[in-house]
């Protein structure tokens, strides 16, 4: 198993220390979608004209693994999901980059690669992942990054996913 040399978690929740509290967004429609923005947390957001509001589960809501390949390249995000948000699962069964397991999990994939190595897949963070909710009912995660180093990070832009401007709302 290789060991990623991640940025201490006092850097990352030090608030002076904003660079390391990107967060990436995964909004949830039937094109995949991310957006990168800083600093978390966030109360809301607008990417595509559309505003999305925190839906009030809080910052922290489940466990995530980033789901990488044998040369940890992140390949998408696996959610673990609550009890209670079943909801979640019901929504995005239909994406077709999204595996749910029902009561447990949302495979999220960034791109058409699913060679998962489960090796490089365990990192069960927990450092930020709010979900958001638009107007019309469109719903978003937000992952935070800190844990993520650079390759990893620039291992995110692929053809699978449209990359967006996402706006802070204060």
């Amino acid at each position: 198993m290789k060991f990623r040399k991640p940025i201490r978690a006092a850097e990352v929740l030090d608030k002076k220390n904003l660079d390391a509290r990107e967060c990436l967004l995964v909004i949830l429609q039937p094109q995949l979608v991310l957006a990168k923005i800083r600093p978390w947390p966030l109360v809301g957001f607008v990417c595509e004209g559309k505003n999305y509001r925190d839906s009030g589960w809080g910052n922290f809501t489940a466990f995530y693994d980033w789901l990488r390949d044998s040369d940890s390249k992140v390949l998408g995000v696996r959610y673990w999901l609550e009890s209670d948000m079943d909801f979640l699962a019901q929504y995005a069964k239909e994406l077709p980059y999204v595996h749910v397991d029902p009561s447990r999990n949302l495979e999220i994939y960034f791109s058409e690669r699913r060679a998962i190595d489960q090796l490089h897949s365990g990192d069960q963070d927990f450092l930020y992942d709010p979900i958001f909710r638009s107007e019309d009912g469109q719903y978003a995660i937000g992952f935070g990054m800190g844990w993520l180093n650079d390759a990893e990070i620039l291992s995110l832009q692929n053809p699978g996913a449209q990359f967006v401007e996402a706006h802070r709302i204060d």
